[in-house]
């Protein structure tokens, strides 16, 4: 259905100057630590959350906008979204607030829906080759969300539109001294609702059978969150110390499967991030120590059975808590090298609230030392970028491990060693242009699920072997001279991956589920983007081509696409500014058909969709107007025959939704 959303944006206080004595300073608070996607080996793609993205945007679109990643949605906003990035599985993609890992090697498979997108500066997508301070090395790349150093002032956003959905923003950020300590707090709150009551087409379950289908509305789909995000730090620069407290509270409606809808069937959840770090700059060292604390709880209520599998009211309770420190140094005028130690510990624990009683109980144990350097030649026109990195894991379950009297029991510990080293090229013939080369090792670990079973639908494998991944990639990217008054880039790169030892689960005779390591892939693809801002004309494109082999020994799945990866995909906005008050625009998305099976039996349709904004900003005290029209070609639901987020359909995520826009 065409949705629309009306949006007022009330004006910003005035920023603040810094003052320091009598004397007025005008200080850019642009953050140091930036990525210029210009001066990185790594396939990057930063964007800036600011007044260029309508104002329905969410953390799924931006992500989206970038070329390489593909977005599964269950519905319009505020439903589960996740990404893919050059064909990974959602769990293989690592999504990191301000250095901080939400689904450490790769739990989970993150909601971007969850995340409130203007509570942070920037989006920087690295489709691989992430930097070593973040301690990662997922298959997929990495989504980091920055904070950053964002406009001092306050301001608030109020939105209305269909299907009663409606958001309320509100943001302030204030500096000033306590003595000679300079102090900096920023605090954001976030308040989501929709009924989610979008009309979708069912055919009753009956394919061949017309009489019986129908136009029907989605029912138990609504949404309430709450997002918290307060940040203070002391200091200046070279030596900063930051307190950092997120918090989520999501309450929603399972709808169950399109054509068997559920009416009582919920998950609530809860969310808390708490982390300080440190920053010190002393001569040619810098040094970065953090510490964090990650608490999540997931309450799925269906005790009248609606979705199938039996009464179920269960609480899942997940917590991460760990360090990292890193160090770099600056080794004459060409070589930079840093070291990186990160340790964590992750807990998992699931409680039957019917019986209450606890069980898969699981603990993993993570250590991950990276060494690296930045060798710079040829006046800094080379770049060579290598990193030797390991991941250290060890995984036990605890108490009594499900299904112990089982020929096929896991056992109740597991260890892992698993070395991910990488290297990055960067050449830059004239500051304009930068030529781009990287190669590495990736890895995804079991998850407890995978590794110890759960309470009777998986039994757990301790002989799993890590998902492991080899990528490589080259590309060039330009950009218009800063004199030049049409500024942009423009941005082309090819890729290649191939994954094994893939995680699948197989489904024996009394129903129950053992994951086992079958399935090779291999993908390549075709990356294009640009950019213009010109003094009338804005615009963003980027254009993905995907070809994928999935290399299974099974004949029913040899050579066949990968499923959930479109060959084509491509992402335009436009937008006509006139000066401060005037801008509107126009936003499209394609993807290419692509199958939902390993069989490649059901190919879904190619779909595109269109928007519109039209925003109004007179000036002054008054607020900002826009007006946002989505999915104006009316493009229908469309139903499939497998749950679209889960890999293996396995039925293990507790939405068994079978719809997606």
């Amino acid at each position: 259905m065409i949705a629309l959303l009306l949006s007022v944006l009330l004006a910003p206080s005035h920023a603040e100057d810094a003052v320091t004595g009598s004397e007025v300073v005008v200080v850019d608070d642009r953050s140091a630590e930036a990525t210029d996607a210009q001066t990185t080996s790594a396939a990057v793609t930063v964007i800036e959350v600011d007044e260029s993205l309508p104002a329905s945007s969410d953390v799924s679109t931006v992500v989206d906008s970038a070329s390489g990643t593909t977005v599964q949605r269950l519905g319009g906003l505020g439903d589960w979204s996740g990404v893919s990035i050059r064909g990974s599985t959602l769990r293989q993609v690592q999504v990191v607030l301000d250095g901080i890992p939400l689904n450490p090697d790769g739990a989970s498979a993150v909601n971007l829906s969850e995340l409130p997108l203007f509570a942070f500066e920037r989006v920087e997508i690295f489709r691989g080759n992430a930097p070593p301070e973040l301690a990662a090395s997922p298959i997929g790349g990495v989504v980091h969300l920055r904070t950053g150093e964002g406009r001092r002032g306050t301001n608030a956003a109020v939105s209305h539109g269909s299907l009663d959905t409606s958001r309320l923003t509100a943001m302030t950020r204030h500096s000033q001294d306590m003595g000679k300590t300079p102090v900096d707090v920023l605090a954001v709150a976030d308040l989501f609702a929709t009924e989610g009551d979008f009309s979708y087409y069912d055919d009753n379950g009956t394919k061949y059978n017309l009489i019986d289908d129908r136009r029907t509305t989605r029912q138990n789909n609504d949404k309430r969150q709450l997002n918290t995000h307060l940040r203070l730090r002391l200091g200046p620069r070279d030596t900063r110390f930051t307190l950092l407290q997120a918090y989520l509270s999501r309450g929603e409606g399972l709808p169950g499967h399109a054509n068997n809808p559920t009416e009582k069937v919920s998950l609530q959840t809860a969310r808390s991030l708490t982390a300080a770090s440190m920053d010190l700059q002393r001569g040619q060292s810098r040094v970065e120590a953090r510490t964090w604390m990650l608490l999540r709880s997931d309450t799925y209520d269906d005790r009248e059975g609606e979705v199938g599998t039996g009464n179920q009211h269960n609480e899942d309770q997940f917590g991460s808590g760990g360090g990292l420190v890193h160090w770099q140094r600056l080794f004459g005028s060409q070589v930079i090298g840093g070291l990186t130690l990160s340790m964590r510990q992750d807990r998992f624990i699931t409680t039957d609230l019917l019986s209450e009683e606890t069980s898969n109980s699981a603990r993993r144990l993570a250590f991950t030392p990276a060494v690296d350097a930045d060798i710079r030649l040829w006046s800094d026109r080379i770049t060579i970028s290598p990193v030797l990195q390991a991941q250290v894991l060890d995984n036990r379950a605890l108490g009594k491990v499900p299904f112990s009297n089982t020929p096929i029991a896991p056992e109740a510990n597991d260890t892992l060693f698993a070395p991910t080293p990488r290297l990055g090229l960067l050449l830059r013939p004239i500051d304009a242009v930068a030529l781009k080369a990287n190669g590495g090792t990736y890895v995804r670990p079991p998850d407890f699920t995978e590794l110890f079973g759960d309470r009777g639908a998986i039994i757990g494998n301790t002989d799993l072997k890590p998902e492991r991944g080899t990528q490589w990639d080259v590309g060039a990217r330009a950009v218009a001279p800063k004199a030049w008054r049409v500024q942009g880039s423009v941005e082309l790169g090819h890729f290649w991956n191939s994954v094994e030892d893939l995680i699948i689960m197989v489904q024996n005779s009394q129903r129950t589920s053992v994951p086992i390591n079958l399935d090779k892939g291999w993908i390549q693809g075709f990356e294009a983007a640009m950019t213009l801002q010109a003094p009338f004309l804005e615009a963003q494109s980027n254009l993905t081509r995907n070809t994928s082999v999935n290399l299974s020994t099974e004949r029913q799945f040899a050579n066949n696409q990968l499923p959930r990866l479109p060959t084509w995909e491509l992402y335009q906005r436009t937008a006509l500014v006139w000066q401060d008050w005037l801008r509107m625009g126009h936003t499209w998305s394609f993807t290419d058909g692509n199958y939902w099976d390993r069989t490649n039996y059901y190919l879904a349709t190619p779909r595109a969709f269109h928007g519109a904004f039209l925003r109004l900003t007179p000036g002054g005290a008054w607020p900002s107007i826009e007006l946002d029209a989505l999915n104006l070609t009316d493009r229908i639901v469309e139903i499939v025959p497998r749950n679209p987020l889960d890999p293996s359909d396995d039925a293990r995520v507790v939405q068994p939704t079978t719809d997606f826009v």
